[in-house]
Order: structure tokens, then C-alpha cells, then sequence
């Protein structure tokens, strides 16, 4: 009879950092929050902003809300995985709070810009990319006009911007069509089930394997777990 070996429970326990980007009106943000719904282990991480929290808003609950000083500080420090700044306020990813949901095994899911997602791949090599589409360009001009509240001005300028984003999906690893958020949904979901025994994902396991099966280590084994952990 097999005894199960302790190493088992590190399979993927290394969370993934998934990074959605895709126009505006296309339905991102939608996507996101029906897919952690159905998935637990898969979060959006609190972002810092210089911009003054609403009454209903709490500190690193809904954002981290710092000065303009130590946000110029994060970036300075590089401790932000990217940033951006809209009108006066800036808006950034902390990196180390990323790093520590992965390491308790949770999936990473952000919403970010063409810019941000390019500076993300940068620092983190092992990042999945994903873009969505509209199913049409006349499907997301009428989602931008079924905001009331925004100017012909405002919709022209985000329409301008969309077609330099799509632009940019062949940069990405994945492209999604969201015709439906069901069925974007559940092509996220296969995405990400797919990656849950890449390397990265798997980097615990294969450490605690090496530890406990390659016994006594050779200094090859020693050599190649010291690069497994850099």
C-alpha cells in the first residue's frame, strides 16, 4: 500500500498572477469579479492610491491610501509592480503584497492597462497575459453609449484608445472574445486550470520533492534546487 507522500500538498500552492487588460466598455471588470466568485482561491489585490478614501472606503480594505510623497517613495523603491496616474492621483500594484497571496497559494487577478501589463512582464517573467475583446467594434461603441453619464467627447476619446489597445493584443499571451460573461468566464477559468501545473505553480513541489526524495543531495541536485529557488 502507497503512503502518501507529504510533498503532495504543495502542488500548485504557488499562486498564479493572471493580468487582464482590454478596452474600456469591453467588460474586464465584470469578468473578474463573476470568476473570483465561482473560484475562492482566486483574489484581486488591494491597490495603493494618493487619492482621498470615499466615506464608505477603508484602509486596506478597498484601496491603500498613501501620500503623494510615499507613493513617489514605492516607486522610487520599485515596491510597485506598476502605476499609473489619472488626473492629480496615483494608482499603483504593491509588489509585495502580490508576492504574498502567491505564496499562500492564491491566484492573482488584476485589471490593468496596456502600459502596466508590459511593465508587470517585465518583473514578473512568469505572469499570464490575457486580453479580451469585443466580440465587435460596433458592440463596444454601444456599450460606451449605454453610459448615459458620458460626453460624445468621452466616448470618441475611448474608442481612439481602444484601437490603440488592441493593437497591442498580440503582445499577450491569451486573447478572449467576450461575447457572453458566461462563456468568458468559463474560458478564464480553463486558462487558468491549464497553468495550475506549470513550473511556476509547481515550485513548491518540486522543491519539496527534491528535498525529500534525492537523498543523500548531490551537488548537482543542491545546484539545481538553489536555481529553482531563485
Amino acid at each position: 500500500m502507497s503512503v502518501e507522500k507529504s510533498y503532495f500538498d504543495k502542488i500548485a500552492e504557488y499562486g498564479q498572477l493572471v493580468i487582464i487588460s482590454g478596452p474600456s466598455g469591453v467588460g474586464k471588470s465584470t469578468v473578474i469579479t463573476n470568476y473570483i466568485a465561482e473560484h475562492p482561491n482566486a483574489c484581486k489585490c488591494v491597490s495603493v492610491t494618493t487619492r482621498p478614501p470615499r466615506a464608505d472606503e477603508e484602509d486596506g480594505e478597498d484601496h491603500y491610501f498613501v501620500s503623494h510623497q510615499e507613493f513617489e517613495q514605492l516607486i522610487r523603491s520599485q515596491q510597485l509592480l506598476e502605476y499609473v496616474y489619472r488626473g492629480q492621483n496615483g494608482y499603483g500594484t504593491p509588489k509585495n503584497a502580490v508576492e504574498k497571496l502567491r505564496r499562500a497559494g492564491r491566484n492573482v487577478i488584476l485589471d490593468v492597462d496596456v502600459v502596466g501589463a508590459t511593465k508587470i512582464r517585465t518583473l514578473c517573467p512568469d505572469a499570464t497575459l490575457i486580453f479580451i475583446m469585443p466580440p465587435s467594434w460596433e458592440e463596444l461603441e454601444r456599450r460606451l453609449r449605454s453610459d448615459s453619464t458620458k460626453t460624445e467627447e468621452k466616448i470618441r476619446s475611448e474608442l481612439e484608445t481602444a484601437q490603440e489597445e488592441v493593437l497591442c493584443a498580440g503582445q499577450y499571451d491569451y486573447i478572449l472574445i467576450n461575447d457572453t460573461v458566461e462563456k468568458t468566464v468559463r474560458r478564464l477559468g480553463q486558462i487558468i486550470h491549464g497553468n495550475r501545473y506549470s513550473r511556476n505553480s509547481m515550485r513548491t513541489f518540486l522543491e519539496s520533492y527534491i528535498e525529500s526524495e534525492l537523498t543523500p543531495q548531490s551537488d548537482l541536485a543542491d545546484e539545481i534546487l538553489s536555481i529553482h529557488r531563485d
